[in-house]
């Protein structure tokens, strides 16, 4: 069997699988670090002398997530930098250090590498995750690796960190945002459209998105617990929360937030933007009503309720404006079966 039959879940699932039959430990760490969340969600999270940290990495690819006929040098760093925000904030923390791998080929411009590195660090300044190290190596391809720790404010808090396996029936899914915008805002520049007030709102989403730190955060340390970050489209990232808590899920299409410059711009795709297009970097979470009903009431980003976690496990039923499942459900980015 190939790769790009196995797919990038099951991929990571027989690679979990075989680092631990493989693996020994050769330290005597494990009485002083306990592991709380390890592979198989947004990042990892371990308890030690210092607090509880996490750790995630993420790398943009040239030609796989990235094309530089559709992004500048200065947005493609604040992109790679997001990323593992994003990942920091699903678990409910806040962005510490990070360390950057360079691929170069050898032909880019010095003004090229300079203005990514620009980018990185206006994304760290808003967000967090100084820059503190890295690698710099020759690549047939350029590509940009970021590996970034993140801590909690307080350095006593010692609140639960969010997770993807902490659903449960009957708990209420919402999501912060709107989705699809940052799809839209691809789609209008590879299609080349003149630029309009409507679809210049799509692009920005797309080429400058937001991790959402401070909802993550509010989340972790006010009842909820379960979490991820939408990078690879709703259906895809909500389908991971149900693999790993062996739930189902049920979503009402008329309920999901979109905004209005995607409608107008994608009448007869938003619905399909929405549901599987990817970078959006929100957050999809699940909890009870009153929870959600609190966090609705005290967060300024947006939250909505979208639906609820059922036992049907793992199955997504969305249903449409008239309440009949859709019959072809859309699928989000795998690295493997999407070639």
């Amino acid at each position: 069997m190939k790769v790009n039959q196995l797919g990038e879940f099951n991929l990571i699932k027989l690679l979990a699988t075989t680092l631990d039959k493989n693996f020994k430990s050769v330290n005597d760490f494990d009485d002083v670090y306990k592991l709380l969340v390890g592979i198989g969600d947004d990042a990892a999270v371990w308890e030690g002398p210092a607090g509880r940290m996490v750790f995630t990495s993420d790398s943009l690819v040239n030609n796989v997530h990235f094309d530089f006929l559709y992004i500048n040098p200065n947005d493609l760093g604040w992109k790679a930098i997001v990323a593992s925000q994003s990942d920091i904030a699903a678990m409910g923390f806040s962005p510490l250090f990070a360390t950057i791998s360079l691929g170069l080929t050898g032909d880019e411009t010095v003004d090229t590498v300079k203005s990514i590195y620009e980018g990185i660090a206006e994304a760290c300044s808003e967000f967090g995750g100084k820059i503190v190290g890295g690698d710099t190596v020759k690549s047939e391809t350029l590509f940009i690796s970021v590996s970034m720790i993140g801590c909690h404010p307080s350095d006593t808090c010692k609140t639960d960190p969010l997770n993807r396996e902490s659903a449960k029936v009957g708990d209420l899914i919402a999501v912060t945002g709107n989705l699809g915008s940052s799809a839209g805002g691809l789609r209008v520049l590879i299609g080349g459209e003149k630029q309009t007030p409507r679809n210049k709102s799509l692009i920005e989403a797309h080429k400058r998105p937001i991790p959402q730190i401070q909802t993550g955060l509010w989340l972790a340390t006010h009842g909820v617990s379960c979490s991820t970050d939408i990078s690879d489209g709703l259906i895809d990232d909500l389908g991971r929360i149900c693999r790993a808590s062996n739930v189902g899920a049920r979503i009402r299409i008329d309920n999901i937030p979109v905004s209005k410059d995607l409608k107008a711009v994608f009448p007869s795709d938003w619905i399909k933007l929405s549901l599987s297009g990817g970078e959006d970097y929100q957050l999809v979470f699940t909890g009870s009503d009153e929870i959600i009903s609190m966090a609705i009431d005290s967060l300024e980003t947006p939250i909505t309720v979208i639906g609820e976690i059922t036992k049907d496990y793992p199955d997504i039923k969305i249903l449409n404006s008239k309440g009949i499942e859709e019959t072809s459900p859309v699928k989000g980015f795998d690295h493997f079966t999407n070639i």
